[in-house]
């Protein structure tokens, strides 16, 4: 064994050496890279988003890369390849994204979110830790092997899309009509964080989600409470109602069927979340709460987040929103409702389980709409026994000088039941990004000296792939 490791060892040298000499020119690239306000989701952002994809490319092709643009319908995306390696290596291909969030509220941000800002060891831009940041981590650990061995262990492709932070509408079709094209042993994904900062991180699974929204009509028109509170089904109480109906006083969601199917953690599951150490004060400090739920009996708030089914109300809207008083029985009622599936649950079938459920829940004299956004995603869980998921354990233990813990992330990537399907290839998730990131919120950071550790960990993960 101890020969093995060191033939291993010797064969990254170069590269690592490489790498660690380009941490300053790489993080002007990052720099450049976040400079671009790639909006996705905004229509006059759209040249921003384009440009992002054009600088990706451009990246890519400076690193011994070969690259093209490919045009989706909406946002471009880039493919790019080194597939030199021959047929008796394997082939991998990496998913990321340069597209990113709306900046929110700027008044809560201390500096510009598209003028990046060192602070100790940190970079502070939207899009630094989701995605950009970690999606460069491939391009660079590519050019270190390119630049210094003239060859990669592996053959490997990039694909790298600027629609994730809308929901990757054009990015199936895509795959779809161009599986030849993106053929793989498996797909390496950097979008998730690390366990705590310093400590590494494979994220081994994601939950499914089914989203709703349930739309009440009451009267034609907003009533005077006094003259008809009691004689009119008010919308808004009923809506809370039926909310409430949606989970017992045991915390479990009330939808038939809701857990028959679903996975039971195993003790593995639960062994492996235990290991975090993070305790139920500390979860409840760090977002700024007082005590976790009780939850679902039986099981731990770290399990219920991660390992089991759930049900969340995300928003509701009913009656007067403005200041001061309006006394009125509202005329229409909302709310957006998501679940969070497990393995063994199927999206379509708890999609209309939901239906039929919330149904019952609705009084006779109120008008009912649902709407489904997006379409039902299932869990994944990428296999134990993976060699790439062995590989990654390794690479991240040599680079990070400690044992990776396994995550089952709470939140979901439809994409990668999608991989399977269509590519027949497994994930591995390697993620770089703080706990503290604030991905999404203002003030977005990633530490530095973790993301270069994290290109280590791909640099050598290409190498063990090679072996």
């Amino acid at each position: 064994m101890t020969t093995i490791h060191t033939r291993r060892e010797q064969t990254v040298d170069k590269p690592i050496a490489y790498l660690r000499d380009q941490n300053s020119s790489h993080l002007d690239w990052l720099i450049e890279l976040c400079r671009i306000p790639s909006v996705s989701t905004k229509s006059e952002h759209a040249g921003d988003v384009r440009r992002s994809v054009e600088w990706t490319l451009e990246k890519c092709r400076a690193a011994g890369l070969q690259a093209e643009i490919h045009e989706t319908g909406g946002h471009p995306l880039v493919y790019a390849e080194w597939c030199q390696a021959g047929p008796d290596k394997p082939t991998y291909l990496a998913y990321g994204h340069v597209d990113v969030q709306p900046t929110g509220d700027l008044s809560l941000w201390d500096a510009d979110p598209f003028e990046p800002t060192v602070r100790d060891e940190w970079l502070v831009a939207r899009g630094a830790a989701d995605d950009k940041g970690q999606v460069l981590l491939y391009i660079r650990a590519a050019q270190a092997w390119l630049q210094s061995e003239g060859r990669l262990p592996i053959n490997l492709k990039l694909l790298i899309e600027a629609e994730e932070e809308i929901g990757s509408p054009n990015l199936e079709p895509f795959i779809r009509k161009h599986a030849d094209l993106l053929a793989c042993d498996g797909v390496l994904i950097s979008d998730t964080g690390l366990a705590r900062d310093g400590q590494p991180a494979i994220t081994r699974g994601t939950r499914g989600m089914v989203y709703k929204e349930v739309f009440l009509k009451g009267p034609s028109h907003d009533l005077h409470s006094g003259q008809f509170g009691g004689a009119v089904v008010n919308p808004a109480t009923a809506l809370a109602e039926m909310i409430a109906g949606l989970h017992d006083a045991d915390g479990r969601v009330t939808i038939p069927g809701f857990y028959e199917a679903a996975d039971v953690p195993t003790q593995q599951d639960r062994e492996q979340i235990a290991a975090l150490g993070i305790t139920d004060a500390d979860l409840a400090a760090n977002v700024g709460m007082k005590q976790l739920a009780e939850g679902e009996g039986g099981y731990t708030p770290h399990e219920m987040r991660s390992v089991r089914p759930v049900l969340d109300v995300n928003g509701i809207t009913a009656g007067f929103q403005g200041e001061g008083a309006n006394t009125i029985i509202p005329a229409r009622a909302s709310a957006k409702i998501s679940m969070r599936l497990v393995p063994g649950q199927d999206g379509p079938a708890m999609s209309a389980a939901f239906d039929e459920r919330i149904r019952q829940l609705c009084p006779p004299q109120l008008e009912m709409k649902i709407e489904t956004h997006g379409s039902a995603a299932n869990a994944y869980v990428t296999p134990a026994d993976h060699p790439a998921l062995l590989a990654a354990t390794e690479a991240l233990q040599a680079a990070f000088d400690q044992q990776p813990v396994y995550l089952r992330e709470g939140g979901s990537l439809p994409i990668l039941a999608m991989f399977r399907e269509v590519l027949k290839a497994e994930c591995i998730l390697l993620g770089f990004a703080s706990p503290t990131c604030n991905a999404h919120g203002p003030n977005e950071r990633v530490r530095l000296p973790d993301l270069d550790r994290g290109a280590e960990t791909v640099t050598r993960l290409l190498g063990l792939l090679g072996n």
